[in-house]
């Protein structure tokens, strides 16, 4: 006897009109928080990036994260804010599109690592990001690299953007100061990056976020870490408990046993010495000679590929495009018996998910200016052509030994 899955039905549909203005282009990315589709912007003729969620759905996400990247606005490392509303079907935000985020980039690399030229830029840039969502007073708790994404034109493509704010939290109050931790919290993050105290079921602070940083940028210069192929929670989060951390060192410039050190030393309560930890970043790219202008690793995978970057350091930030794995399915467990409530009202008051609320004009110079194009669908056709031309040259050499010798052509290969 069989057994036949049904899955569930797109929310939305290619060619569908939201809020009469935004026009699916096609779905880019989901998983059981929502979908994400690349829509077409009807007043400002761009694609834009439209996350969507059931209004059925009992876990809902949308409404902290159009709080979060509203308060992050102006803010480096963050996609610009379009819009937000809701129906009786569901809930959504537009926002900028993006490029590839990091988990697929570092994929694409031979050995599956980053050089260490990469691996200090990104780090700084995403050490940056983290400060700003700090600054405002949230925690990301998802920090992973999927949740970072490079611009999608040639005047954002080496620019590094935060997405993902669904599992945000506000550590602080209306006063600005920190609140008190539960005693006990759920499980927040993904297993892999996650810090200890996440492993706990701690109340997480800002060291923790740091701590998935850590972890990346170990996973970016090595390929893999020590608990990778381990599918347990609870053992990876003995196995991290376990682990000397030091040992990590060992993969990384000297500088950053700074970074780890002083890591080490904080707590739910504490603020992170940002400039200190980003002196470790600069410090680092100096002695190993790292030139902020220096090509990145999927730049110059060949010198026929490498992107050209001719755009102003004064170009506006524009249109960029959300990957597929935006919705990297982050873990979030709940232990049994009531928990305090995640976010308490008052960190989310007056904050609503509605069309004339949210919608703000699109600035003049946005209408203006032309879509431009996506530097990596120009890579990747870049590629293939390069890849046609090796094939039809190849094709034709062993014609020309079938030809010219009579013989056998398989010593060409």
């Amino acid at each position: 006897m069989s057994c036949v899955v049904e899955q569930a039905a797109d929310i939305l549909s290619v060619t569908d009109l939201v809020r009469e203005r935004w026009r699916v282009v096609k779905k880019i990315g989901g998983g059981g928080f929502g979908e994400i589709y690349e829509v077409l912007d009807q007043l400002s003729q761009v694609n834009v990036a439209l996350k969507v969620e059931s209004a059925q759905q009992p876990k809902q996400v949308l409404k902290m994260e159009v709080a979060v990247l509203k308060k992050l606005q102006g803010k480096d490392h963050v996609c610009r804010f379009v819009g937000c509303g809701r129906n009786d079907r569901f809930n959504y935000v537009v926002m900028e599109l993006q490029g590839r985020n990091l988990a697929d980039l570092r994929r694409t690399m031979s050995r599956g690592t980053f050089t260490i030229s990469t691996t200090l830029r990104l780090g700084r840039q995403m050490l940056e990001a983290i400060e700003s969502i700090h600054s405002v007073g949230f925690l990301h708790r998802d920090i992973k690299p999927s949740n970072f994404a490079m611009g999608r034109l040639a005047s954002t493509c080496r620019c590094c953007y935060m997405l993902d704010f669904g599992l945000a939290r506000q550590f602080t109050n209306s006063c600005q100061e920190v609140r008190p931790p539960r005693p006990v919290a759920g499980f927040r993050g993904t297993v892999r990056y996650a810090s200890v105290n996440a492993h706990k079921n701690k109340e997480m602070g800002r060291h923790d976020d740091l701590w998935s940083l850590f972890y990346m940028l170990v996973e970016f210069m090595v390929g893999q870490l020590p608990w990778r192929k381990v599918k347990d929670k609870e053992q990876v989060g003995n196995l991290k408990e376990a682990y000397d951390h030091h040992l990590m060192l060992k993969h990384l410039p000297s500088e950053f046993s700074v970074f780890l050190d002083h890591v080490l030393t904080l707590d739910y309560y504490t603020k992170p010495d940002y400039q200190l930890l980003i002196s470790v970043f600069e410090n680092a790219m100096k002695s190993q000679s790292v030139l902020e202008n220096d090509p990145y690793d999927w730049e110059r995978c060949d010198s026929e590929d490498m992107l050209t970057i001719t755009a102003s350091a004064t170009t506006a930030q524009q249109f960029t495009r959300l990957t597929p794995a935006y919705m990297g399915m982050a873990n979030a467990s709940v232990l049994p018996g009531e928990l305090q409530r995640e976010n308490t009202e008052d960190v989310l008051q007056g904050e609503r998910l509605s069309d004339a609320d949210n919608c703000p004009p699109i600035p003049a110079q946005h209408q203006r200016a032309a879509q431009g194009a996506d530097v990596w669908e120009e890579m990747d056709r870049n590629r293939n052509r390069k890849h046609t031309a090796a094939q039809k040259q190849q094709k034709t050499l062993i014609r020309k030994v079938r030809i010219g010798t009579h013989t056998h052509f398989s010593f060409i290969y």
